[in-house]
């Protein structure tokens, strides 16, 4: 069976001889794995749509009982080149790409968290500071996830303190979040509060953010 989706790459590997296993957040099916036979070569059909933070329209041949799909076509329609030229765009990427990866179950679709990410990678292109936008990305994710900030007692008096920000975390576009810099400590510890969300529901830390405690990287 042959799907068609459009797909963002959250991760990608090399393979035996030159393949490359995928990791796709699709807005049609939900998270997949997908093999693309000798991607890894430069010149190979399907380098350039298995890149991370990319997004296209892809074909996916499926099996009975297979755990991976097949990769058998595809169209780039975005490739967010400055995600790739700054470190730390890159890591504040693969941090939102790891959390949509790690706390999304397989096969289940979710367009609302689909058009979230791909919405936060198009900020992330020009963003002149990250923490704002990475809250918002955070909170709203969270929420679709169904762990959102609403018994938070430092959300709750963030909101009541100051609640044009709180609408703007939760609705506003993150393309203006990503120019914001807020000094209010609340932000740091509202922050700091939905890394450990996140982190509470997983088995295992981030591997990003293992990255981020060896090279020091702020986001």
């Amino acid at each position: 069976m042959i799907r068609n989706v459009r797909a963002l790459v959250l991760w990608s590997k090399r393979s035996r001889d030159a393949d490359k296993i995928v990791g796709l957040f699709t807005r049609e099916i939900g998270r997949v794995t997908v093999r693309a036979t000798s991607a890894a070569r430069s010149t190979a059909k399907f380098a350039a749509i298995t890149e991370p933070f990319v997004e296209a329209d892809v074909a996916i041949y499926t099996g009975v009982d297979q755990a991976w799909g097949k990769l058998v076509g595809g169209r780039m329609l975005r490739s967010f080149p400055n995600l790739r030229t700054d470190l730390v765009r890159v890591t504040a990427a693969s941090w939102m790409c790891e959390v949509v990866h790690r706390l999304t179950p397989v096969e289940q679709a979710s367009p609302e968290k689909y058009d979230l990410l791909s919405e936060a990678l198009e900020a992330l292109e020009s963003a002149a500071s990250f923490e704002v936008l990475r809250l918002g990305f955070a909170l709203r994710f969270l929420n679709h996830a169904g762990f959102g900030p609403d018994n938070w007692d430092v959300w709750q008096s963030f909101s009541a303190e100051y609640p044009t920000r709180a609408a703007d975390l939760q609705n506003g576009p993150l393309l203006a979040l990503g120019q914001l810099t807020w000094d209010e400590p609340v932000v740091s510890a509202l922050m700091q509060l939905a890394g450990r969300t996140v982190v509470d529901q997983l088995d295992r830390p981030l591997a990003v953010n293992r990255f981020r405690q060896m090279t020091g990287i702020e986001i």
